[in-house]
């Protein structure tokens, strides 16, 4: 009888609805910190989305995640290091629904890691560089290689020169304020003799100490000859910065007056027929002030200011000029975590909000809408417990409506009942009858939102859905005949079932 109580259990808690999650007010946050696509909580578990997990999803098998590192490889992709200093690998994919892990073996204390076409770098928290090759399919082939010549490493950085082909070039800041550069692919490294004092580096362009700012050419002149040597001059218009932000087009920097300056390229046209249009000489932009960090995504400018205001900035255009409009976007906003197409902020109570593209489920809401113009909440992790273990879940629970719903086959498969779905009626059968004396069945008709219990209709205030393929099931009130209890813990954002 243990299966069917069990199984009787699950079937409450599907059935379970309280006024908790319709009325709660917002709980504090666990969240010690997040990335673009992930977050760790307080206890050390690690919660993904992105592709087949669509919110954020718990991830079973590894504890005391201590560090993440995002859309490295591949977007989506993750690398994480755990407490006991090893690395993994979690590639991302809209095929798998499982979350695989493939151990980074070689690389201990991991601090930073950046990829670029054939290779994928990684910095230890000792300064060393340890390398690994990228394979066809884009994943990481281990183990990792350190690299010779190099140490005391602060931080590594990459981009694409033309001369006249694309080739890859690395740039090393060091500890003591040089930055050195890899010679021929990864054989050799040398300094750049004219860079000294440097505090960040970012593409092409450094920061030095006194404020400003040093770049060198990324694209060469196809019938010279190729130099590997870098000629480095001051960016003039630039003083008294703080800050350096650049992705493969563009560049931002902000000033000891938190005034954000811009120069690099605007966009006009899309797919093959999209047009850079650069303009090498800083622009001051007025629009926003009090700038605290600043993003490029999607064709836009992000802008945090200091009282915790996000303003957005349109490159669409053949120039950017110096009062371009920046529009509010959120307000409390106490960090940003940048994607390729999107941004994760993180507001001052602690809560999650995703902006921008979300083809992927990048911004983790519970659906695949292609772009969001304004913030939406990030899912809030849920927890489901059954007699104190935590429930391995495919796919997180989804609150709509003010209600909670869990995805229905990662909860059955788990109590080995029989689960057949018909993709042409939409209908979804759960049966544990093989070695019961009184059967235990539910019925769900995804296409009327009809549910069976035992063959018996029930009523739902909110009707059964599908995300990419995941059927989900609302919970409601708990009947206590169907021997087992179901408790929302609020503080803890959990799902406790308890069998009689």
């Amino acid at each position: 009888m243990k299966r069917r109580t069990l199984l009787l259990s699950i079937i409450t808690l599907l059935l379970f609805s309280s006024n908790a999650w319709a009325n709660e007010k917002e709980s504090t946050s666990h969240i010690r910190s997040y990335d673009s696509g992930s977050l760790i909580q307080s206890d050390g578990s690690l919660w993904l989305w992105g592709y087949n997990q669509s919110v954020p999803t718990r991830v079973e098998g590894k504890s005391d995640v201590v560090k993440t590192f995002s859309n490295i490889i591949n977007e989506g992709d993750l690398v994480f290091s755990l407490q006991d200093h090893s690395a993994w690998y979690v590639p991302r994919n809209n095929i798998a629904e499982s979350v695989k892990f493939v151990p980074l073996e070689g690389l201990q204390n991991l601090a930073a890691v950046s990829s670029l076409n054939d290779h994928v770098l990684a910095l230890s928290s000792e300064g060393s560089i340890s390398s690994a090759d990228r394979l066809d399919n884009g994943n990481i082939s281990s183990p990792f290689q350190t690299l010779s010549g190099l140490d005391e490493v602060a931080n590594i950085d990459s981009y694409y020169e033309e001369r006249p082909d694309y080739e890859e070039r690395w740039i090393f800041l060091k500890k003591d304020g040089s930055v050195w550069k890899n010679t021929k692919a990864l054989q050799g490294f040398e300094p750049i003799s004219s860079l000294k004092d440097i505090t960040a580096i970012a593409k092409n362009i450094a920061l030095k100490k006194d404020g400003t700012v040093w770049t060198w050419p990324k694209e060469f002149d196809k019938n010279v000859t190729p130099s590997e040597t870098l000629s480095v001059s001051q960016i003039q218009a630039l003083s008294g910065i703080k800050t350096i932000k650049a992705d493969r087009y563009s560049n931002l920097a902000i000033d000891q007056q938190s005034r954000l300056w811009f120069w690099g390229a605007t966009v006009t046209g899309s797919s093959d027929n999209t047009t850079y249009h650069n303009e090498n000489t800083p622009v001051l932009l007025t629009g926003v002030k009090d700038v605290k960090d600043a993003f490029f995504v999607e064709r836009s400018i992000l802008a945090l200011t200091t009282a915790g205001n996000v303003y957005v900035a349109s490159l669409d255009g053949e120039k950017l000029s110096s009062n371009a409009p920046f529009t509010l976007l959120a307000k409390n906003i106490q960090s940003i975590k940048a994607g390729p197409r999107h941004v994760i902020m993180q507001k001052a109570d602690g809560a999650l909000w995703g902006w921008g593209v979300n083809k992927h489920a990048q911004l983790g809401i519970g659906d695949y809408e292609f772009l969001y113009s304004s913030p939406v909440p990030v899912q809030k992790p849920i927890l489901v417990r059954l007699n104190g273990s935590p429930v391995p879940l495919s796919n997180g629970a989804i609150t709509r409506n003010g209600q909670a719903f869990i995805p229905l086959r990662s909860v059955f498969d788990k109590l080995g009942a029989e689960i057949a779905y018909d993709f042409n009626s939409k209908i979804a059968n759960m049966n544990q009858s093989k070695t019961e004396d009184h059967p235990v069945s539910l019925e769900v008709n995804f296409k009327t939102s009809q549910t069976k219990v035992n063959g018996k209709a029930v009523k739902l205030t909110n009707p059964p859905f599908m995300v990419n393929g995941i059927g989900y099931l609302p919970l409601r009130l708990l009947s206590e005949t169907l021997g087992a209890k179901v408790d929302w813990i609020q503080k803890e954002d959990t799902i406790e079932i308890t069998t009689k």
